[in-house]
């Protein structure tokens, strides 16, 4: 008798764990649409049950992720930099899953390996999603010419890699230690290196210099072919408009919408950001910095919190506030030729530089109807500093502002 029901009892008890995984399932509805609000987002995602969590996050991934990435995608293909001279060579520094990627490295006229010049590494911008390493070079040919070794690095991005900017930043780990290594054959000294980037790659510079590398490696973010006794330090940032607080309430980096639309569990990447997040990460022992940012630019906040935290650890920072001056400006004449001098004076007062030689500042000849172009782009970008609050918070820390069009005087 038992041996016949026995039978019935598992064929029963099978179909209802069946309906209960197919109700789950079913239970795993988006409530927005393919271009959901990240108010939507984040609330979606701290309520889905967590027995829905891995199944929600991937039904997510496939109708809205998927469909808005591929919509917004607009470097598919990594392009590499058309920009170089006879002084310019390529090296591949590091291997990844999707691509290899290269360094570029800028000489002096009169270098011989061997030599112990100082190191400057340039980061390109673009939000963690586009861009090349050719971005910086007018700056890396100027500094070439006061005497240093000048590397651009490529590192892994949304619209051609799919990644997200934690493995951003292990690439710019991975390419210090590339460069500290080799630093006999580069003609460098490995104690005297200065990181800069702008934008993306000004987060960059500042995340590889305040970024605990070996709690990186336990959280598995480490190249594979790194020397990992090879340390990081670096001994000045430069910062061109940075994103340094990828939590900043005025401008946040919307982490869990990033993981979400890629597929992945925010919450297994929430300790890594905060771990690549500069501000959170400075110390009294952080290198010094210089930062430059104009007052309509969405990371103006952050940037000025930035200041701020480095007074408070003591910290030698040292800041161009430009009054009107909107996101990635200093890419073209003349502002191009006033933020490198900005640059230099920082590096030589810190003694990272010599004050000789003197050269001439950088020139980008440009389309002479690009300054149009640019307001047109940025038309409506708010002025931070034209808020109350902002303009008060501001001058309430003594933070001042060069005026707009300075230069025209």
């Amino acid at each position: 008798m038992l041996m016949c029901v026995l039978p019935h009892f598992i064929l029963r008890l099978t179909l209802m764990v069946f309906f209960m995984a197919s109700s789950l399932r079913a239970a795993v509805e988006l409530p927005f649409g393919n271009r959901p609000k990240v108010q939507e987002i984040r609330d979606w995602i701290i309520n889905l049950p967590e027995e829905n969590r891995e199944e929600g996050i991937a039904v997510f991934h496939k109708k809205a992720g998927k469909p808005y990435l591929d919509k917004t995608r607009k470097q598919p293909n990594y392009k590499s930099p058309g920009i170089s001279d006879d002084d310019t060579r390529s090296f591949v520094f590091k291997h990844t899953g999707s691509r290899d990627l290269h360094l570029f490295v800028d000489y002096p006229k009169d270098w011989k390996a061997g030599d112990k010049r100082p190191a400057m590494v340039f980061w390109h911008g673009g939000g963690f999603t586009q861009g090349n390493a050719g971005q910086f070079y007018f700056q890396a040919n100027y500094f070439t010419q006061r005497g240093a070794v000048c590397f651009r690095p490529e590192y892994r991005l949304r619209d051609t890699d799919g990644t997200l900017p934690v493995y951003a930043v292990e690439d710019g780990i991975s390419a210090v230690r590339w460069i500290k290594e080799r630093a006999h054959a580069f003609g460098i000294d490995p104690d005297h290196m200065a990181v800069g980037g702008g934008s993306a790659g000004g987060c960059m510079a500042s995340a590889v210099a305040t970024v605990d590398a070996n709690k990186m490696a336990r959280l598995g973010f480490v190249g594979d072919e790194d020397n990992q006794a090879i340390d990081i330090e670096v001994q000045a940032m430069m910062l061109y408009n940075p994103f340094v607080d990828f939590f900043e309430p005025t401008h946040p980096r919307q982490v869990d919408e990033e993981c979400l639309f890629l597929g992945k569990d925010p919450a297994k990447y929430h300790e890594v950001f905060h771990g690549i997040s500069a501000i959170e990460n400075l110390t009294r022992e952080s290198p010094p910095s210089i930062i430059i940012f104009g007052t309509r630019d969405a990371f103006y906040v952050s940037d000025l919190h930035w200041i701020i935290r480095n007074r408070e650890l003591d910290l030698n920072c040292r800041s161009y506030v430009y009054k009107g001056e909107v996101h990635s400006w200093y890419n073209n004449s003349p502002h191009l030729e006033y933020t490198t001098r900005n640059v230099n004076e920082f590096l030589v007062d810190i003694g990272f530089l010599d004050r000789e030689p003197e050269v001439e500042m950088p020139h980008k000849k440009i389309n002479p109807n690009r300054n149009q172009v640019q307001d047109s782009k940025y038309h409506g970008k708010k002025d931070w500093d034209e808020i109350t609050k902002y303009r008060t918070f501001r001058e309430d820390h003594g933070i001042p502002l060069i005026p707009f069009q300075h230069y025209l005087k």
